[in-house]
């Protein structure tokens, strides 16, 4: 089921000489799994992914931004050319059925910072599931008896995430709303500061950042006083 609209381009192929791949820096290999991502995005049965949020949504407590982020790993994994080339899982385990702590992470032998890591986080339009994928108060209570933050922009900054690499990635999941309006409130809602300030401090955005398509952006931030780059992908699953 080809989406016309999605631009993708296929990036120079990887060389075959070991000491070649252990060479190429990270732009190469991210090229690489942007390139999958937006295969996987052109290319999904959307009937099929349908059902399996319908199956998920009848549960006492769905959890389709779980059964979304399988999904599109398992489709990954069923990609040959992918496998060839790199692993996918939900991190420290390759059990479908086990919940690990990113959602995705793509992985290369050869690659010298070897994992990208992506949180998935659903979205619909609202302010609470935009302020939970950027950063949102749970109310609980830390041992200071003060609120505890949480959100998917911010386990980059909070010393949970990626903490040996300067970037990092976050899928939105539309499963519902208009997919324009849900990135200028993303936007909005990434200017704000964090309670950890200057930790996570909006520093610039780059728009339609991979191969121009309207549902990417990357933001560059503040981290431990040098720059972290979060790519954003918008798959607008509503559609």
């Amino acid at each position: 089921m080809e989406r016309e609209y999605i631009r993708i381009k296929k990036p120079a192929p990887l060389p075959f000489d070991t000491r070649q791949l252990k060479s190429l820096d990270d732009e190469f290999w991210k090229k690489w799994v942007f390139y999958y991502l937006l295969d996987f995005y052109k290319n999904y049965d959307s009937v099929e992914l349908k059902s399996k949020i319908e199956e998920e949504k009848k549960k006492q407590y769905p959890r389709t931004e779980r059964e979304i982020a399988k999904f599109v790993r398992l489709k990954l994994k069923a990609n040959r050319e992918f496998g060839f080339n790199f692993s996918v899982k939900g991190e420290e385990t390759n059990d479908e059925d086990v919940e690990g702590n990113y959602d995705i992470t793509i992985h290369n032998t050869y690659w010298k910072n070897q994992d990208f890591y992506f949180e998935c986080k659903n979205l619909d339009g609202s302010k609470d599931l935009t302020d939970k994928y950027v950063c949102y108060n749970t109310y609980k209570k830390d041992a200071k008896n003060e609120n505890i933050f949480d959100g998917g922009v911010l386990r980059y900054f909070n010393g949970k995430y990626a903490q040996n690499l300067t970037f990092g990635g976050m899928i939105g999941f539309i499963i519902d709303g208009d997919s324009n309006n849900i990135k200028t409130a993303i936007l909005k809602k990434l200017s704000d500061k964090f309670l950890i300030s200057p930790e996570g401090d909006l520093i610039s955005t780059k728009d339609n950042s991979i191969e121009e398509n309207s549902f990417t952006f990357d933001s560059l931030h503040s981290r431990l006083n040098t720059e972290f780059t979060i790519h954003h992908i918008l798959f607008d699953f509503a559609k």
